[in-house]
């Protein structure tokens, strides 16, 4: 672009500019410079439809916001490909005219679905940064004792065209789930409704979705990967009463009593652990233990026990607490997955089979290094006086 063409900024009618997304989703992967440009096209929108639609000097724009011919073109063509503005190019006689269409920033739901956006923001923010911009634009701050009662769009305008109307991207859903699991899993009829319903009425995520999809996972006689239409209304109905709040999750106090995995505890101290297994997800249930964001190898090793071993996030929860007790307080990728191959290999599906199989392995584990021990002490006391104990 030379310094002596001219340029028209063009908003749509009803615009709205939202500096939240801009600054939270967009400015990590822009930088400094195509962001300050954006707000800048932005102002100067606004600026030709009060002059009447009159045309900018790129030489005139270039100084007001002190940016070279090069400056604002690398600016420029981030903006482009992130969808933010779209440029036209017109050559008429001497002179050379540009148009840039100003788009909006999608808002956080848009910006997530959109692989390629995800993933250049985790890369420059991390995993755990991202994961916090989650909660912020999805946290759900109703009391839990208030109850929905706002009416459907079916109830009040009731249209046959409108009903066959599909808002939910299975096609999405099910490339996301075949990249991360090669078990073949199939979502019928009665289960895509509830995923449309709970879609349509509660503005969920598409990681939502998938994570209760994973959770809803059974499988039956037949050897299949089935989502359970009610176990799939349970994980929803859990996920929107949970609490997302990052802060509030680490003030929470947890029933946990590491004593459980060498002897029973009452039925009632028992049910109160169980209790917490069920009613968090399991990143909000490390985090409620740790006390902080969770780093990137802590999420990843969650993912991978949902998404490679199918395992609902209750049993996720009970497997965490056995992990941390049985590595001295570290969360080892090593040990926790070959022991969610263990579970899987023996069936072993509900909290109280899996916590009696810890319960008799650590027993059976300290028994025989008690009776070595006592091994050991009995030779020591029968080898005669003089002879030294080679190991």
């Amino acid at each position: 672009m030379l310094q002596n063409n001219r340029f028209y900024a063009v908003k749509k009618y009803a615009f709205t500019f939202n500096d939240n997304f801009l600054q939270d989703l967009y400015a990590p992967i822009l930088g400094i410079s195509s962001t300050n440009l954006y707000i800048k096209l932005v102002h100067e929108a606004e600026k030709q439809l009060i002059t009447l639609g009159a045309a900018t000097e790129t030489s005139d724009f270039f100084k007001q916001i002190s940016y070279t011919v090069i400056e604002f073109g690398e600016a420029r063509i981030k903006l482009e490909a992130l969808g933010l503005i779209t440029s036209y190019h017109e050559v008429k006689d001497t002179n050379s005219t540009y148009t840039f269409i100003i788009n909006e920033p999608l808002n956080f739901k848009s910006f997530n679905e959109n692989q390629k956006f995800r993933h250049l923001l985790i890369k420059q923010i991390g995993e755990v940064n991202y994961q916090k911009l989650e909660y912020v634009y999805s946290a759900n701050r109703i009391p839990r004792s208030a109850n929905n009662i706002t009416v459907t769009f079916e109830s009040v305008f009731n249209d046959q065209e409108i009903e066959k109307i599909s808002s939910m991207n299975f096609d999405e859903l099910y490339r996301r789930i075949a990249a991360c699991t090669s078990l073949p899993i199939t979502i019928g009829k009665e289960a895509k409704a509830v995923i449309e319903s709970y879609f349509k009425n509660y503005d969920l995520s598409i990681n939502e979705i998938e994570r209760a999809v994973y959770n809803a996972v059974v499988l039956t006689d037949d050897h299949m990967y089935h989502v359970d239409p009610e176990l799939l209304r349970l994980k929803f109905h859990q996920m929107l009463n949970s609490v997302n709040n990052i802060n509030v999750l680490q003030n929470i106090k947890l029933n946990r009593n590491t004593k459980m995995f060498v002897q029973h505890l009452d039925s009632t101290e028992n049910s109160k652990v169980f209790a917490d297994y069920q009613s968090l997800n399991a990143e909000q249930y490390l985090r409620a233990i740790v006390k902080s964001a969770l780093t990137n190898e802590q999420l990843e090793i969650i993912n991978l026990l949902r998404s490679k071993f199918l395992l609902p996030d209750f049993i996720i929860n009970l497997l965490v607490d056995y992990t941390l007790f049985k590595t001295n307080g570290t969360l080892n990728r090593k040990y926790i997955t070959k022991t969610a191959q263990t579970i899987n290999n023996l069936g072993l599906k509900s909290l109280d089979a899996i916590y009696d199989h810890f319960h008799f392995i650590n027993n059976v584990s300290y028994s025989l290094q008690s009776s070595k021990h006592e091994v050991q002490e009995t030779l020591v006391e029968w080898m005669p006086q003089g002879i030294d104990n080679e190991s």
